[in-house]
């Protein structure tokens, strides 16, 4: 179900009491200028809008921001891949997932009142549930990049002008507040024969296509990853969250091996593409992150090479890890040559992914010049099949592991924590192959289809590099986190996570990246926001509002 034009309009402009100005104003303007331009939109959504019809939106949006920012930012601070060109420039691309943001926390505060005024609220409890796990993904995440955000207060321009500048809310308020939401809608949804009383969602459900279970483990995987997240700061709150899930063996992805890409994305949570009733118009944003020469260019770093391979062979024979063969492709010369991670050593101005004159992608290597290997040329170019994910099983598991490795919550065992940590590598491994058997982007030829081999698993989690040892407590951790850190290698904003809070992320010795701690603020905030702007960022330029810690780093 598609929004009616006016809703659009509404939410759009609903948006701008985040804080977020998402039109793109070009200059200031006062309360009576917003009191005229939210007039004919604000007493409208009642008659015009309709829970499912926003939910709807939420679902296509779960996953609706710029790439960009995660190949020319995330990337290279989490010290898993070099950029031709430095500095990146970051403000270009730091408002997008703010503004998406707000447009969705404004829809999903419709659709909670809509549901609260309406004649049969308790048809709607599953709903409602779910809705609430998609917005508490997309705040936790908005928590993790920019720190203190509008948020209690954010949303609610139909109530009236002393709505539109929101102040800014306390991290760790937020936080326990969306994690207590988080829980009672994982508890609320039903499931079977009880949930036959539910608002049926149809198309509109394109996120887990209406399988509450999997829905209830998505949101459990998203506390886990929150209990883990806040430990350190918080850990009456994370160990209760972690007895109340590990203790109480509530429901978590833990499937490891996908017969199908449906199968893989009720335990895999994001947008599947291929998988969509409606095909969203991602175009080719995927692979202008990658190709585009002024934005990242980036290649195959020392770092992760590393971290996959046991030697420099540039034949690939120390490659162990079979994941390499779906993520990176060799340079022109058929060699594994990776791009030294502290950039001595540059590539100049070619790009591994050149465009014909039609502005249509070029073959794989058809430059003679590129002296490194890259990112697979078919994998950045499959944006109609490539997953978007928030959190994997795989991610899942990991936190497991360390959760057993270190004793969060639960007593310290080694066992389980290998169980998990295996489990957890398995997963990712059969992701990525599963992905690659069955894409119909129509991108991948069969002969470029890697396949893995039938010892290739095995061999990667027996392999010294990756195997945990009895009694190496300290090396196992960083055997973990790093295993975490390479899966999330397409989930950039966990991966950047992973290296803020634990410090034990791989590191090239010669590579000193620069400190991004979170994103600054977009400009529209300062100029339309300012009181609360400045009480939030203390006046402070983008450049040192980077470096600010958010709530739960070190």
């Amino acid at each position: 179900m598609k929004r009616n034009i006016n809703t659009s309009i509404l939410n759009r402009w609903t948006g701008m009491v985040s804080g977020a100005f998402v039109l793109l104003l070009s200059v200031s303007s006062c309360t009576k200028d917003f009191e005229k331009i939210n007039t004919p939109y604000k007493d409208v959504a009642v008659s015009t809008a309709s829970p499912v019809g926003l939910f709807n939106q939420l679902s296509r949006n779960a996953s609706n921001e710029d790439y960009t920012i995660y190949t020319g930012l995330f990337m290279p601070v989490a010290n898993q891949q070099g950029v031709q060109n430095t500095p990146f420039n970051y403000s270009n691309y730091i408002a997008s997932f703010w503004n998406n943001y707000y447009q969705d926390l404004a829809d999903y505060k419709l659709l909670v009142k809509l549901i609260d005024e309406s004649t049969g609220p308790a048809a709607y409890t599953n709903l409602r549930s779910i809705a609430t796990i998609l917005i508490a993904s997309k705040t936790l995440s908005m928590l993790d990049r920019y720190g203190s955000i509008p948020y209690s207060q954010a949303a609610l321009a139909a109530s009236g002008s002393s709505s539109y500048r929101p102040a800014y809310d306390d991290e760790a308020s937020v936080y326990t507040s969306v994690l207590n939401d988080l829980e009672t809608a994982v508890n609320a949804i039903k499931t079977g024969a009880a949930a036959s009383d539910q608002v049926a969602l149809g198309a509109s459900e394109s996120f887990l296509s209406s399988n509450y279970s999997s829905w209830i483990k998505f949101g459990n995987a998203l506390r886990l990853r929150y209990a883990v997240r806040l430990h350190a700061k918080n850990a009456p709150l994370a160990n209760g969250i972690i007895t109340d899930i590990i203790g109480g063996n509530k429901p978590l992805p833990n499937t490891t091996s996908y017969a199908s890409m449906e199968e893989m994305r009720q335990n895999n949570y994001g947008t599947y593409p291929q998988l969509l009733s409606t095909n969203p118009s991602y175009g080719d944003r995927f692979w202008y992150a990658f190709r585009e020469i002024s934005v990242s260019n980036i290649r195959l770093s020392s770092n992760v090479w590393n971290q996959i391979s046991a030697t420099n062979a540039d034949n690939g024979s120390g490659i162990f890890d079979p994941r390499a063969y779906v993520w990176f492709m060799p340079n022109n010369a058929g060699k594994w040559v990776p791009q030294p991670q502290d950039r001595s050593v540059a590539e100049g101005s070619s790009t591994l992914y050149p465009n014909t004159s039609s502005n249509a992608p070029a073959e794989p290597n058809t430059l003679p010049d590129n002296k490194f290997a890259g990112f697979n040329f078919y994998l950045v170019r499959d944006y109609l099949s490539f997953p978007y994910v928030t959190i994997s099983e795989a991610d899942v598991h990991l936190l497991k592991a360390e959760i057993y490795a270190r004793g969060m919550g639960v007593a310290a065992d080694f066992a389980k924590a290998n169980q998990e940590y295996r489990a957890g590598l398995t997963a990712s491994v059969n992701f990525w192959y599963t992905y690659v058997a069955t894409t119909n982007g129509g991108i991948w030829p069969g002969t470029a289809k890697p396949t893995l081999e039938a010892d290739a698993l095995s061999n990667f989690l027996a392999h010294p590099k990756v195997a945990l040892v009895g009694g190496d407590n300290a090396g196992n951790l960083k055997k973990i986190i790093t295993q975490a850190w390479l899966a999330a290698l397409w989930e950039q904003p966990e991966a950047w996570a992973i290296t803020r809070r634990t410090g034990l992320t791989p590191k090239d010795a010669n590579y000193n990246p620069q400190v991004f701690n979170k994103l600054p603020y977009p400009n529209d905030e300062k100029i339309n926001n300012n009181a609360n702007w400045l009480k939030a960022s203390s006046n402070a330029d983008p450049d040192v509002q980077a470096i600010q810690k958010v709530y739960w780093m070190p």
